[in-house]
């Protein structure tokens, strides 16, 4: 008897239950690229400190932002290739919530943020502090975006770069995503996703993000190091070749490349293993900082006969390494904590957490402290292979 008075409504819940925000995927832009300019009002926005909170109708049409989402056309997609031509909506508002909502009303589709690949920042939002500043609030507390969206700053306007034309790829999205990829496995480039972003504004005073140019009007792309941020403001840039070396100082690098030349010819070292050690002490109240790097790797491209590649002539190599590489990580570590006034080495945060007595010591006067420190460097290289031979 109970059954029959139970099953009518276990009937009845499953026939009326559903999703009651559901959206079909014909419906839907899934925005894979989301580049951020400055709106053609942005010196206007001075004016807005005239509106109280308490102000009725404070909302005023004004671009502060330019904002552009593109996106895979998905009605043009080939099976074969997975990729389809990029689509772009670009509008203008006071914030990246008003873009968002004016894209929208733009769109015949509702725009999808769970598969964002990349983030591209125009260098010339960073002239205004106080914009970039609202810009990274909200991009780090927005739920809907991919927190493995990879995020780079670019010179010029962010705009064309969502409209470049790769010659390898579909879109745009997929281009960046490999090229980083190719590019971080020799240690040339600094890959920053929305996540190691968020960990990196919470422990460092410094941010660093991958710096991309267009040239030959707007036909080549180019990854030219990276740029690096401080209080919102672009505070200096490093090279390739810069970021390398702060990468294997810092203890954070997988596999690079170096280069040594010998009666005019050179000789490549593919380095595919570093490993760091970093000592600190204080004396007579000089701080001294003690880097240990240990590699190990393989000649490349040596113009001998490499029958000639004995133990002696290996040793030889290595040495050879090893003071060409000591003098490129000290300068780099002068250029930083000098030049540039900024901590990439994460010098302060090792000295709170694995030397807080001697961080006690120095903590009032650290960045004079850190300019006057003595750095030194010591590199053990082991060649492990040469190539093959007969």
């Amino acid at each position: 008897m109970k059954i029959k008075k139970v099953l009518p409504a276990l009937i009845i819940s499953l026939l009326l239950t559903g999703c009651w925000d559901n959206v079909e995927i014909d419906r839907k832009a899934f925005v894979a690229t989301i580049a951020v300019d400055i709106g053609k009002d942005i010196k206007e926005r001075e004016g807005l400190k005239v509106f109280k909170p308490t102000d009725a109708f404070a909302e005023k049409p004004i671009d502060v932002l330019s904002v552009t989402y593109g996106f895979p056309d998905i009605r043009n997609m080939e099976q074969e290739k997975g990729a389809a031509e990029e689509l772009a909506i670009t509008v203008g508002g006071y914030s990246m919530t008003d873009t968002y909502f004016k894209a929208i009303a733009q769109s015949s589709r509702n725009l999808q943020f769970s598969h964002s690949k990349v983030l591209f920042l125009s260098d010339d939002l960073f002239r205004y502090p106080e914009v970039a500043k609202e810009v990274m609030d909200y991009i780090e507390r927005e739920p809907s975006l991919n927190r493995t969206t990879i995020m780079a700053v670019v010179e010029g306007k962010a705009e064309d770069y969502v409209k470049f034309k790769p010659l390898m790829e579909e879109n745009i999205e997929n281009y960046i995503t490999g090229l980083m990829g190719n590019n971080s496995r020799n240690g040339s480039v600094y890959p920053v996703n929305l996540n190691k972003y968020i960990d990196m504004s919470t422990q460092q005073d410094v941010n660093m993000l991958p710096l991309f140019k267009l040239e030959e009007g707007n036909k080549n792309l180019v990854l030219s190091g990276i740029t690096l941020i401080k209080d919102y403001q672009i505070v200096g840039y490093l090279n390739d070749k810069e970021v390398t070396d702060v990468q294997i100082l810092r203890g954070d690098i997988g596999s690079c490349k170096k280069v040594v030349y010998k009666d005019a010819h050179p000789i490549d070292y593919y380095i595919r293993d570093v490993s760091t050690k970093v000592d600190m002490n204080l004396v007579d109240d000089k701080l001294v900082i003690n880097y240990k790097i240990f590699t190990e790797g393989t000649i490349k491209g040596y113009y001998t006969d490499a029958n000639l590649l004995n133990t002696d002539v290996i040793r030889e190599i290595e040495q050879y390494f090893a003071e060409s590489m000591e003098k490129e990580l000290v300068g780099i570590a002068d250029v930083t904590r000098n030049k540039l006034q900024v901590d990439l080495l994460n010098v302060k945060e090792n000295l709170r957490k694995y030397h807080p007595r001697i961080w006690g010591e120095i903590q009032s006067r650290w960045p004079q402290v850190y300019q006057n420190a003595e750095i030194k460097v010591t590199v053990d290289n082991h060649i492990r292979t040469v190539g093959l031979t007969d």
